[in-house]
């Protein structure tokens, strides 16, 4: 094999990893002979085998390293996963650009599912963006289902980033706040504001409130208890 000095601890982290003889040698073939014991074992532990090596070389990767072929390995990026993105044409997919969809979960699946939603034109950062701000399609439909309408990505990423979730839109639709844009619902999320809270004060002040008021209320910590006695009292409130 080339490589001298093993212990018997080595030689049992090698077959714990099914790095044999024929493994060596044909890893070899493909150019890289001058693979360590690390070298091996990690390329054991992550499933890298020269099977692997030989498909991702077809693909057009041809110059991978130890290092890159590893982190794809860790990240599940498989040879099968490349040529199916390659299929629904995203065709200039670097090892960065890979690495990132495995890393958010942006799958080919999720890729069909986004554009049957629409989303037909997003671009790598735009996936990459929808993926790590947990924007998945059930989320898309649900969203469209409270009477938000056909929302941009950026709307999408803005209120998933800020916990805006489709049952907050419902429930504060529901205690009578119906007429809100995105940056209504990101700012009374920001702010803390449950649709309890919505559904109390109203109760309690017996009369519209603007957002600007709900969340000025919010913000001081006005009990709606208190605006109930203040209204039992006779005070107006406006």
């Amino acid at each position: 094999l080339g490589i001298t000095d093993l212990s018997t601890d080595d030689l049992v982290e090698l077959s714990i990893h099914n790095i044999s003889a024929k493994f060596v040698a044909e890893m070899r073939a493909l150019g890289f002979e001058d693979l360590d014991l690390d070298d091996l074992i990690e390329l054991g532990n992550h499933n890298i085998s020269p099977k692997y090596v030989a498909e991702m070389r077809a693909l057009g990767f041809s110059k991978l390293r130890i290092d890159d072929l590893v982190e794809l390995g860790s990240h599940g990026v498989s040879p099968k996963y490349v040529a199916e993105m390659r299929r629904l044409g995203l065709t200039d997919l670097d090892l960065d650009d890979l690495v990132e969809f495995a890393n958010h979960g942006i799958s080919p699946a999720y890729i069909k599912e986004m554009r049957s939603l629409g989303f037909t034109d997003l671009d790598v950062d735009q996936l990459i963006e929808f993926g790590s701000h947990g924007v998945s399609a059930r989320y898309v439909a649900e969203m469209r289902q409270t009477g938000l309408g056909q929302l941009s990505a950026d709307q999408l990423v803005e209120m998933s980033d800020h916990g805006v979730s489709p049952r907050f839109v419902r429930e504060i639709h529901e205690a009578g706040l119906d007429d809100l844009d995105v940056d209504d619902l990101v700012e009374l999320n920001n702010h803390g504001i449950t649709p309890r809270f919505v559904r109390e004060v109203r109760q309690m002040v017996g009369g519209q409130l603007s957002i600007d008021q709900i969340i000025e209320l919010r913000n001081h910590n006005v009990d709606p208890r208190l605006l109930q006695e203040l209204r039992a009292g006779g005070v107006k409130i406006e």
